[in-house]
């Protein structure tokens, strides 16, 4: 008994420190089912990898290979449980089930699609919602079909857009010189924001990969982490001119968004009044007041920031008096946002006026100043 008890306390040393939940769950399971002891110990054993590595080279089917997936694991560990105990799997219990989709086998990270390219492009946030209500359509269109049990295969989708690319031709690596590309919007979902825009790259020397929780277009829908590509570029995305009509349209639905409050305050108890103090307190107290100038409500720093993009929208230079009348904020509070987006012209025609900085300008010719 002693040395047996010492064989146990060793196998249980081989599996993994953070499968105490899935360990939990199966011996439940087992007890349930008042399994032998040692049927117990063989089908905990398969939490490890190693040795559920060493049984499927017993067979062909499921496929084994070390670099796999989180879900090729469970299908063996399945597989082999269902052998040992002499069950189907669909006699596993939910919660087993559950605790193995949750548990993070060691080593497992899907990276088959790892040496793929992807470009990392930060879009405006009503280009953004075009995106998503295509992908949400075209979702819906292959449910109807399936519903309908016909076949509709991609290239029969209505794009949503185009993207030429502009490259060095004397360069042998066209992708690594890319000067710029534009994007043009043509679906149905792009009414009412600009159609045409330019994607600008941003060089960057970090290394960046994109990571997916779950891979979707599956039957399995399982919660694995894959390495889904690497980050080839990273573009910047804006529209080609700003005097699209269109983009004048959200330009100014982002500025009534931004001025409108969202927040209220209110008394959280009943008002308490004090009572009047004498005549002379009373207008001493008032003149002090008079004499304070009236404090202003700072915006958050998004809605500033949005606001002084539309204000340079209608006009490229402002001086920094005309802007405190327009955004209606405290002089310090402006100024730290304003630099972070502006420049202040130290000479020529528009010195002393504030000016976007180069890389918020777009590839509109830029107007003179107002006299």
């Amino acid at each position: 008994r002693r040395r047996g008890g010492a064989r146990m306390s060793e196998e249980d040393e081989e599996l993994p420190a953070n499968s105490e939940e899935l360990q939990q769950a199966i011996k439940d399971w087992l007890t349930k089912k008042r399994t032998a002891a040692g049927k117990v110990k063989q089908v905990l054993g398969l939490l490890n990898h190693e040795r559920l590595g060493a049984g499927a080279e017993k067979y062909d089917d499921p496929v084994w290979r070390k670099d796999g997936p989180p879900s090729m694991y469970r299908a063996h560990w399945r597989h082999q449980a269902c052998k040992i105990l002499g069950i189907k799997e669909a006699d596993i219990p939910e919660a087993v089930v559950d605790a193995l989709k949750a548990y993070l086998w060691p080593t497992a990270l899907d990276t088959t699609r790892g040496d793929r390219n992807a470009w990392l492009v930060k879009v405006p946030k009503f280009v953004s919602r075009v995106f998503h209500e295509a992908a949400a359509a075209s979702k819906q269109a292959m449910a109807d079909d399936d519903d309908m049990d016909t076949d509709t295969k991609e290239e029969d989708e209505p794009a949503i857009g185009t993207v030429r690319v502009f490259v060095d031709p004397f360069q042998e690596d066209k992708t690594k010189h890319m000067t710029h590309a534009i994007m043009e919007l043509t679906g149905k979902e792009a009414n009412g924001v600009p159609k045409q825009y330019i994607l600008a790259n941003q060089p960057s020397d970090m290394p960046m990969r994109v990571f997916s929780d779950v891979r979707e277009g599956t039957t399995s829908g399982q919660a694995d982490i894959t390495l889904e590509a690497k980050v080839d570029l990273k573009l910047d995305m804006r529209p080609t001119s700003i005097d699209d009509v269109d983009y004048h349209r959200v330009s100014k639905d982002r500025m009534i968004q931004a001025q409108t409050k969202t927040r209220v305050t209110q008394s959280s108890s009943e008002m308490r009044f004090a009572p009047l103090p004498k005549a002379r307190n009373l207008i001493r107290f008032t003149d002090a007041a008079s004499n304070k100038t009236e404090k202003k409500e700072r915006m958050e720093k998004k809605a500033l920031e949005n606001v002084l993009f539309g204000l340079f929208e209608r006009q490229p230079y402002w001086s920094l008096k005309q802007l405190i009348l327009e955004t209606k904020q405290p002089v310090d509070w402006l100024k730290t946002n304003l630099g972070e987006i502006a420049l202040l012209t130290r000479r020529g025609p528009n010195m002393g006026l504030w000016g976007l900085k180069p890389e918020w300008k777009s590839a509109a010719p830029v107007p003179e100043a107002p006299q």
